[in-house]
C-alpha cells in the first residue's frame, strides 16, 4: 500500500508558495499597537502592551495557516487505493474451417494448396487485438482443432501438424464442418458469430443450405477459394450470399483476410477484459479535510479576528 502512495493533483503544491510567502510577511509584520513607539518611550510602552495578546495572535496565526496547508494537501489528492474498474473490449468471435481433402494437394498453387492456405492462417493468427478464433479442418468429417480463444500464436503453433494424413476419413463434406463450426461459437456463449472457408472444392447444395439457414441465426459465412484460376464457378458466390458473407479472391499476399476483417468488424460484440486497462485511483484527501477544520475552530472563538488585527 505504501509503495502505491502518490498525489493525483500534485501541481496543488505550487500553492504552498504563494502560502509561505503571506505567511513570512504577516509573522514579520508588526503588530498596531506598535505605532504608539513613535510617541511613547520604549522603557514605557512595554508596560502598555500586553505580552499575551501578542501570543494569542500568534498562535492564530499558526492555526490558520496549518488549516490552509491541510487544504493545499486535500487537494493535491493523496491516494494509497486503487478501485476495481470492470472495463470492457471488443470481440468478434470467429471460427476458421480448413479444407484437409486431396483437391487441396494439388499444385497449382506453390508448393500445394494445403500449404498457401496454412501460410494465410499463419498470418492472421499472428495478429492481435482483432478478437477471438477458432479451428475446424474437415475432410468427409469435421475435427476441432481449437476452441475460440484469443491466443492466436498457439493455434498457429498446431498448423504444422496438420496433414492429409491424420484425417481418419476421405471426402468433402462442408456441411458438417459448418454445423461444428456453429457449435464452438454458440458453446462459448455467442448469439453471433464469423465463419470462413478456406477450400478449393466448389460448395455442394447442402453446403449454401446451411449457410443460409447459420445466417439466419446470426453466425455468417464467408469463403476463400484457394486455387490459381480466377474463373470461379457461381456456386462459389452463391454460398457467400447465403451466408451473408463474402467471397474472398485468393492473392498472393494476405489482403483478402484483411477485407475479410474490415468488413466482419460491423458486427462486434463486447466482453468484461480481465486486464485493468484503467486504473481508477480513490482520492483520499477528503481525511485530511478534518485537520483543516480542526485547526479552523479558534475561528468561532469570539474577538478571533481582532487578535489577528492586532
Amino acid at each position: 500500500m505504501i509503495t502505491d502512495f502518490h498525489f493525483l493533483r500534485p501541481w496543488w503544491f505550487l500553492a504552498l508558495i504563494p502560502l509561505m510567502g503571506i505567511a513570512l510577511i504577516s509573522w514579520r509584520q508588526k503588530p498596531k499597537l506598535h505605532a504608539w513607539g513613535d510617541v511613547c518611550d520604549s522603557h514605557l510602552l512595554k508596560h502598555l502592551l500586553s505580552t499575551k495578546e501578542q501570543g494569542r495572535r500568534m498562535s492564530s496565526l499558526i492555526f490558520l495557516y496549518l488549516s490552509a496547508f491541510f487544504m493545499i494537501l486535500s487537494l493535491s489528492g493523496p491516494t494509497w487505493y486503487k478501485l476495481p474498474v470492470a472495463t470492457y473490449k471488443p470481440i468478434q468471435p470467429r471460427v476458421l474451417v480448413l479444407d484437409m481433402s486431396e483437391h487441396m494437394q494439388e499444385k497449382d498453387l506453390s508448393p500445394d494448396r494445403l500449404s498457401r492456405a496454412k501460410f494465410k492462417l499463419h498470418d492472421l493468427f499472428s495478429r492481435k487485438g482483432i478478437g477471438q478464433f477458432g479451428l475446424v479442418v474437415f475432410t468427409g468429417e469435421p475435427f476441432v482443432v481449437s476452441p475460440l480463444t484469443d491466443d492466436g500464436q498457439t493455434i498457429s503453433a498446431l498448423l504444422s501438424t496438420l496433414t492429409p494424413d491424420i484425417m481418419p476419413v476421405g471426402g468433402h463434406k462442408l456441411a458438417l464442418a459448418l454445423t461444428e463450426a456453429s457449435q464452438l461459437i454458440k458453446q462459448a456463449g455467442y448469439a453471433q458469430g464469423q465463419i470462413l472457408v478456406l477450400t478449393a472444392d466448389t460448395p455442394s447444395s447442402n453446403a449454401i443450405s446451411k449457410a443460409k439457414k447459420l445466417a439466419q441465426e446470426g453466425i455468417y459465412s464467408s469463403i476463400l477459394p484457394v486455387r490459381a484460376d480466377k474463373d470461379l464457378n457461381p456456386l462459389f458466390q452463391r454460398f457467400a450470399s447465403a451466408g451473408s458473407g463474402y467471397l474472398l479472391k485468393y492473392s498472393s499476399n494476405s489482403k483478402e483476410l484483411q477485407q475479410w476483417l474490415d468488413q466482419s468488424n460491423n458486427e462486434k460484440q463486447l466482453m468484461l477484459s480481465q486486464q485493468d486497462d484503467v486504473p481508477l485511483w480513490r482520492d483520499e484527501g477528503r481525511w485530511l479535510l478534518l485537520g483543516a477544520l480542526f485547526f479552523l475552530l479558534p475561528v468561532f472563538q469570539r474577538g478571533w479576528l481582532q487578535r489577528v488585527a492586532v
